[in-house]
């Protein structure tokens, strides 16, 4: 649900350790896991499943929507990376092969960048919180500034950050989630950004893969044990200290059942060309 948010060194290749400070193995936490209730059993994917399918929904094909937050971003004013560099490259990676591992977590392998947009009516507070952030969306949907969902409720709202502006809990670099709006769920994300791209775009892929696979909390979750400590426990929070690049895009990569491990696919599956993005 959650990235760690990492202490910054030497990123020379774009590739963003995300540790906390404590050298504690990375968890994820959304709410917490109910004292003395252990996760499921694996279902049908084999003896290696180490995450299991609650049934609740997923994002088959998710439509991610950057919405880049705050003055900071304008282009007379913005340090690198740019709001167009961060585009071009999620572009990129949302053209791969990245999302193919997720046919096995009832996923069709492919999404699309639907859009962006530069909202410089206001600049997000420090030390932001989730409701912060929806109300946020909230009221760009309310103004029209940004597309409601589409027809299938795929959208992803992903909220980019100016750098440096931190979460209320300064332990993550970014978080999925979701609320309801006239009935419907809206399922969102934010992005911390450390002023290197390969960092936004590694927050970016952790949380658009959990996105997909857990959008509401009751989608794909670690079994037992799976991650180190209480928690919801995603797919990619296990692989968060792991790194690929993809078309020259660094991303994290996730647990595949199948596989029993860390992937990050870099080719399309044939027949399965994902679409490009959108206006």
């Amino acid at each position: 649900m959650r990235t760690q948010r990492n202490l910054v060194t030497g990123i020379a290749a774009a590739a963003l350790v995300l540790l906390p400070a404590s050298g504690v193995a990375p968890t994820a936490s959304a709410g917490g896991q109910p004292a003395g209730r252990a996760w499921p059993v694996p279902g049908p994917a084999g003896r290696h499943a180490r995450f299991a399918d609650q049934h609740g929904p997923v994002l088959p094909a998710p439509q991610l929507y950057l919405i880049y937050w705050g003055t900071a971003w304008m282009p007379q004013t913005a340090a690198a990376p740019t709001a167009a560099e961060v585009t071009g490259a999620v572009s990129t990676l949302m053209a791969s092969g990245y999302l193919t591992g997720l046919t096995q977590y009832r996923g069709t392998g492919h999404g699309a960048l639907r859009g962006s947009t530069l909202i410089t009516s206001s600049d997000p507070p420090d030390r932001f919180t989730d409701d912060q952030v929806a109300a946020f969306i909230d009221a760009q949907l309310s103004a029209g500034t940004v597309p409601g969902p589409d027809p299938g409720n795929q959208t992803v709202y992903g909220v980019v950050m100016p750098t440096w502006v931190t979460p209320e809990s300064t332990r993550w670099a970014g978080e999925h989630n979701s609320y309801t709006r006239s009935g419907q769920k809206i399922h969102y994300a934010w992005f911390t950004n450390f002023g290197y791209l390969g960092g936004i775009t590694a927050i970016i892929s952790h949380e658009l893969v959990e996105s997909a696979t857990d959008p509401n909390g009751s989608g794909f979750l670690g079994i037992n044990q799976t991650c180190d400590g209480p928690g919801w426990c995603e797919i990619a929070d296990i692989c968060e200290s792991t790194w690929a690049s993809i078309d020259g895009i660094t991303v994290h990569k996730y647990w595949s059942n199948q596989a029993n491990a860390c992937i990050a696919p870099s080719n399309p599956a044939p027949g399965h060309l994902p679409p490009g993005p959108g206006t």
